[in-house]
């Protein structure tokens, strides 16, 4: 009888793994690539970067983490060039290689 029932289930255990399966490929779809910036790109971020470090000006960052688009709102304390990142007056950092666009807030 036992082993009736281990024979009765498994159809139901294969739905299961294909279920994971399914739900794996689908978040791999909704992943995003970090974008590959062009030197002209790269050079006109710096240049907002260092206007807004030095005019203390708000500035909205769009950067990217783990695969998603983040935006962030604040004032730029620092910036360290021998760990490539940038330190906001909240205490928050993001590395220059994840920033994607910087908006001046005049």
């Amino acid at each position: 009888m036992n082993n009736r029932n281990e024979i009765k289930w498994q159809p139901f255990n294969s739905l299961m793994n294909s279920y994971e399966v399914l739900k794996n490929l689908e978040k791999e779809r909704t992943l995003k690539k970090l974008p590959i910036l062009s030197d002209d790109e790269k050079e006109v971020l710096e240049k907002l970067l260092l206007k807004a470090f030095h005019t203390k000006v708000m500035v909205k960052v769009i950067y990217f983490w783990q695969n998603q688009y983040f935006s962030k709102l604040g004032f730029i304390m620092s910036l360290d060039t021998h760990t490539n990142k940038i330190y906001f007056k909240d205490n928050t950092s993001i590395y220059f290689e994840q920033l994607l666009k910087i908006v001046l807030m005049d």
